[in-house]
């Protein structure tokens, strides 16, 4: 190749650039005017993400500080229920304590009385037990003495049967002198 075929070479444009500098006569007002369109398209949605970003962010922040207020106030209820179940666990352990403490006094007054009472019925059987003695030695002795006055009385049927037997025998014999 001569310097004047490398020249023309250098001078002719490449067909890739021969092929854009085409398009830019056929289509440039209108390729120019889409590529604005797509930029403006392009700015538009970066605006409409930006703005459904700061949307979403403070709906999220929204839903979380509901959250986290609902979260608080779950919380208050179990802590006042937790309250509450104290001092009712207090309350129920206070009143366990004062019956336990009652029923103590009352088992104790209920022994006391439970031994007042066996001590006044073994004085009353004792009592009892002493009176019929003496009442069983005094019909003892008033047996013994109608014992002792039917034995006396029955001599004297045996020495009047007698009697009347040795009469009889006399009569029947006839000494009567």
């Amino acid at each position: 190749m001569t310097d004047k075929q490398s020249q023309d070479k250098q001078d002719s444009p490449s067909p890739a650039t021969e092929l854009a500098h085409l398009r830019q006569i056929v289509f440039g007002d209108a390729q120019k005017g889409l590529e604005q369109k797509i930029e403006q398209l392009g700015k538009t949605l970066q605006t409409q993400l930006k703005q459904h970003e700061q949307q979403t962010a403070r709906q999220f922040s929204l839903l979380q500080n509901a959250l986290e207020n609902h979260v608080d106030q779950l919380e208050d209820k179990l802590l006042n229920a937790d309250k509450g179940q104290d001092a009712k666990a207090n309350e129920l352990f206070t009143l366990n304590k004062n019956l336990s403490s009652e029923l103590e006094m009352a088992e104790a007054a209920n022994k006391q009385e439970n031994d007042e009472l066996h001590k006044r019925i073994d004085q009353d059987i004792a009592a009892l037990s002493n009176k019929f003695s003496e009442q069983l030695k005094e019909a003892l002795a008033q047996l013994t003495q109608v014992s002792n006055e039917l034995n006396a009385s029955k001599t004297d049927r045996k020495t009047l049967a007698k009697l009347l037997a040795t009469v009889a025998s006399n009569l029947e014999t006839g000494d009567d002198e």
